[in-house]
């Protein structure tokens, strides 16, 4: 199989978002919430939790967006619903222990079994659009 299928294309951006999710947390977790708002950091990792949670939604593979949950979650839509709309009123509070939990949960090896779990499924397509049809 030659594509690269929607899901997989998502667990790819979601794998850099988690990337750039860990590296932004690290840098606001011992923060005070006016120290956060005086910085960029606290606006980038609520778009990092925006940008998940949008991807999260977007999953077509049950198995893997049941797997993914935590990205598309109450607390995760309700956390994406405030930066996109009012910012200012954003917890740091709830937003470091969402960030916390994605982190805990999202690990490498977890996106590992998604990517497995999409690549099995993909290779029980036929690809009729690559030289070899029917592979």
């Amino acid at each position: 199989m030659s594509y690269i299928s929607k899901d997989e294309q998502i667990l790819i951006k979601i794998s850099k978002y988690m990337d750039k999710l860990e590296y932004l947390y690290s840098h606001i977790q011992d923060l005070s919430d006016s120290e956060i708002d005086e910085g960029i950091e606290g606006l980038a990792l609520a778009q990092c939790v925006t940008n998940l949670f949008e991807l999260a939604i977007r999953l077509e593979n049950d198995e893997v967006a049941e797997k993914l949950s935590i990205l598309s979650s109450g607390r995760t839509a309700r956390l994406r619903n405030i930066n996109s709309h009012d910012y200012d009123a954003v917890d740091w509070v709830v937003a470091k222990d969402i960030c916390r939990k994605i982190l805990a949960k999202v690990t490498t090896k977890l996106l590992g079994t998604c990517t497995n779990i999409i690549l099995q499924k993909k290779h029980e397509i036929k690809d009729y659009n690559s030289k070899n049809k029917g592979e």
